[in-house]
């Protein structure tokens, strides 16, 4: 009588630390060992891109907040200038400020008059700003900062004045509108 005997061969495979393991215990520690590779690249790459997206909105609310800055520049530039038209085109039609000489806040047509006697021609007066704060969410900005104006009488003497201002800015249409300020004169 003759037996037959099914006789598996078994190939032993030498891990990394001189183990015997069988073909199929080999296989599955090398399928996980892929997997967590595959997993550590995925998380890595997804990091990488959760950074660079957060760069890039970070360099984006800056290039935003130097735009409001340099329109603040504007704004006063052009308004010792006596540009009145520069200086209102940087205005939204709903504006309201109060300026620190005023007992009540004004709105825009106003606030061209007020400009018109404040400032009635072209000055020599320089302007320096600086920046205290500035604060950027979405469509609204606002800023905050200490206004320094150099003039020079007929005399040739210099004095400067300084106001403290807070302007709050709007986007409209892609462009920043002035909505609101308001000045304290120090």
């Amino acid at each position: 009588m003759t037996s037959s005997v099914n006789i598996k061969a078994i190939i032993m495979y030498k891990t990394k630390n001189q183990e015997r393991v069988t073909r199929q215990e080999y296989l599955s520690k090398k399928n996980i060992i892929l997997k967590q590779t595959i997993l550590l690249i995925f998380v890595l790459f997804s990091c990488s891109q959760a950074y660079s997206a957060k760069a890039d909105t970070l360099d984006r609310k800056d290039t935003v907040k130097e735009k409001i800055w340099a329109l603040e520049e504007a704004y006063f530039s052009n308004l010792y200038k006596a540009n009145y038209e520069k200086v209102i085109a940087l205005v939204d039609d709903e504006f309201l400020g109060w300026p620190g000489g005023l007992p009540q806040p004004i709105g825009r047509e106003e606030s061209v008059r007020f400009m018109k006697q404040l400032i009635p021609k072209p000055t020599s007066c320089t302007i320096r700003i600086e920046r205290s704060g500035i604060r950027v969410l979405g469509v609204v900005a606002m800023t905050q900062y200490t206004l320094y104006v150099n003039c020079s009488d007929t005399a040739g003497v210099s004095k400067t004045q300084s106001s403290r201002i807070n302007h709050t800015w709007v986007k409209e249409g892609g462009q920043w509108k002035l909505l609101g300020g308001m000045s304290y004169d120090k």
